[in-house]
């Protein structure tokens, strides 16, 4: 790595990799209540609703206030010890979750979670925008995104393997809850990215010394509704309907399939370990021949809904653990998909230096929208209108195809406004 003499930061594919590896550990740890919901719900005597509190609003509490300050002033602070201590925090946290005495001390676990959490991806998308080749920036961020959505799969394949072993060994002969030995056990590499984050990253400037902060990006947020406030609307829906599967798969497979949640963690692991990334990649290459010929992401952003609406109409039948596993693929791939839309999407209507508060104002709205109402949302429809084994996968097909609905409505809107848009950032910087 090394700095252009005005001080945006200069990464190269590993320095990308390295941030995309913060970004999995980072989901690994927020995804620790869905991995081991059952066992939770088993020790506290948990609702639905409950869970889907600790999943979404106790993390986006703090998070969302510490992000969009993370936006407004992160991308000028140094990456190095803001990126490597945002680590640090949160592996902490994690652990203070695996000894949790009671649902409280979850939940308060979850709020310093979040605001941990909430640095970090504002300041690695302010160093990757600022960086990336033009014509590979959507490819450039589907790398760092891939990383988010492989990491939910690595803490259910972990964490599934994790509680297998610990349920059958000495933790479970003497009383002690195999989940928080388990939990425990996925922080222990995060030890390793602390000390090669602070590493790699010494001596890096920051994306911008200097530059707009959030009120400009507020400003011009207010300022052109039609082309940013409806992209923003398009992009809630879609991350409510992914965080809502993100969370209730796991669950979903075993009332429905009948599976330990062991075995349920690792069979949706599994699915997602290829969905995911194979969505984020594919819509990565799309848009930027999208970006390249003058086109928006709507078309990439509808084929991800599609894809996404069907495999949770499929889940809410399947009953076979092939069957859920096809249903998982089909809506982790079109979510991540269309989510990778819809933030590559929104780089081309801001200008260069306005892109980190931007981006940090996006992640706060988005993380509001679908961690905060997702999880949360899909439990209380379960809890009051479905029952059953099939109940909770009932709620999310419902709840997706409201969210899909909501953003399509939002992007067919706002199609023409984006492209307007895009021109005119594009010819006022070219000027």
């Amino acid at each position: 790595m090394k700095s252009r003499p005005d001080q945006y930061s200069l990464l190269d594919v590993s320095g990308v990799a390295l941030l995309a590896v913060g970004h999995f550990m980072a989901f690994v740890d927020r995804a620790v209540p869905s991995v081991y919901a059952p066992a939770l719900k088993a020790q506290f005597h948990l609702t639905d609703t409950q869970l889907g509190a600790l999943q979404g609003p106790a993390f986006v509490a703090l998070y969302v206030v510490a992000t969009l300050l993370a936006g407004h002033r992160g991308h000028r602070l140094s990456p190095a010890p803001l990126l490597a201590g945002a680590a640090a925090l949160w592996t902490a946290a994690t652990v203070a979750l695996a000894f949790a005495p009671n649902y409280e001390s979850l939940l308060a676990a979850r709020l310093v979670l979040g605001f941990a959490q909430a640095a970090f991806a504002p300041a690695a998308l302010a160093l990757i925008v600022a960086a990336a080749p033009p014509q590979r920036l959507s490819r450039w961020v589907s790398m760092f995104t891939s990383g988010s959505s492989m990491g939910r799969s690595g803490a259910l394949l972990a964490g599934g393997l994790a509680l297998g072993a610990f349920s059958s060994g000495l933790l479970s002969a003497l009383g002690h809850a195999p989940w928080r030995a388990a939990v425990v056990l996925l922080t222990l590499p995060n030890l390793l990215l602390v000390v090669l984050l602070a590493w790699r990253l010494r001596g890096l400037a920051p994306a911008q010394a200097g530059g707009p902060g959030l009120g400009r990006a507020l400003a011009r947020l207010a300022a052109r509704p039609a082309g940013l406030g409806l992209h923003f609307l398009t992009a809630g829906g879609v991350i409510l309907a992914v965080q809502a599967t993100a969370a209730w798969a796991p669950s979903i497979v075993n009332r429905a399939c009948g599976l330990a949640p062991a075995a349920s963690a690792l069979l949706t692991g599994a699915v997602v370990l290829v969905a995911a990334p194979s969505g984020h990649l594919a819509a990565g290459w799309l848009m930027d021949r999208r970006l390249r010929a003058g086109g928006g992401p709507a078309p990439v952003l509808a084929g991800g809904l599609v894809l996404a609406v069907l495999g949770a109409a499929m889940l809410a039948g399947a009953s076979a653990p092939a069957s859920a596993a096809g249903a998982l693929f089909l809506i982790t791939a079109g979510g991540g998909g269309a989510a990778l839309a819809a933030l590559a999407g929104l780089q081309p209507l801001s200008p260069a230096a306005l892109r980190p508060p931007m981006n940090g104002l996006y992640l706060a709205f988005v993380t509001v929208a679908g961690l905060g109402f997702g999880p949360l949302l899909t439990g209380v429809v379960s809890d009051r209108l479905f029952a059953g084994p099939h109940g909770l996968a009932m709620a999310l097909a419902l709840v997706t195809a409201l969210a899909a609905g909501l953003a399509a409505l939002s992007c067919v809107l706002g199609a023409a406004s984006w492209r307007r848009l895009a021109r005119e950032t594009l010819e006022t910087a070219s000027a």
